[in-house]
């Protein structure tokens, strides 16, 4: 059963879609918000490994087309130099205003694709699609998007509300016990 949590921000409101299936039904999701019909995704080299596939088919099934960038998987990813490159990507995929980012994967993904949304031609729609526990139950939802500095984490960054979140717990089924595990531990 999917379920549906309406974010009630005004100007910035969206829902969030949640339960097990919801990754099959992404590409009508996506497809309903509009906009050019080419989709750009950003994601990690692990997420894309699993699931990557399945997301692009759906995405092709609602008659949308997708280009990825696979970034390395772990914190060391939200880093000015991983900045610069989704960003020069999303350029060369000819990214515009009314075009459509996906985030899909983790916390780090989420930020990361979040704030490159935010600063691309002054900010660009995303969709966020957590794969980890983690992502799902907090830093998927709220809008805070950002990479580290060498001083800190998190020193860098916007409030970028994403346009749609879609939370597919089935997705949680291939965490490892530990980063399940360090999921719950964070959300407690």
């Amino acid at each position: 059963m999917i379920q549906t949590v309406h974010v009630d921000l005004p100007g910035r409101a969206y829902d969030i879609q949640i339960g097990e299936g919801v990754l099959s039904h992404a590409g009508d999701m996506v497809g309903a918000m509009g906009g050019r019909k080419h989709v750009c995704i950003v994601t990690d080299e692990n997420v894309a490994a699993l699931h990557l596939a399945r997301l692009q088919d759906t995405l092709s099934t609602a008659g949308l087309t997708s280009a990825a960038l696979s970034l390395p998987p772990g914190e060391g990813t939200k880093s000015w130099i991983a900045l610069e490159r989704t960003v020069e990507w999303l350029l060369a995929e000819k990214v515009e205003r009314g075009d459509v980012v996906i985030a899909f994967g983790g916390g780090v993904i989420g930020d990361l694709a979040g704030f490159a949304a935010a600063i691309l031609r002054r900010g660009v729609r995303f969709v966020q699609i957590p794969t980890s526990l983690l992502a799902q139950v907090d830093s998927s939802v709220g809008g805070k998007t950002g990479i580290n500095s060498p001083i800190g984490k998190n020193l860098i960054g916007a409030f970028h509300q994403p346009s749609l979140v879609l939370a597919d717990t089935a997705l949680l089924g291939t965490l490892t016990q530990r980063d399940f595990l360090a999921g719950y531990g964070e959300v407690v």
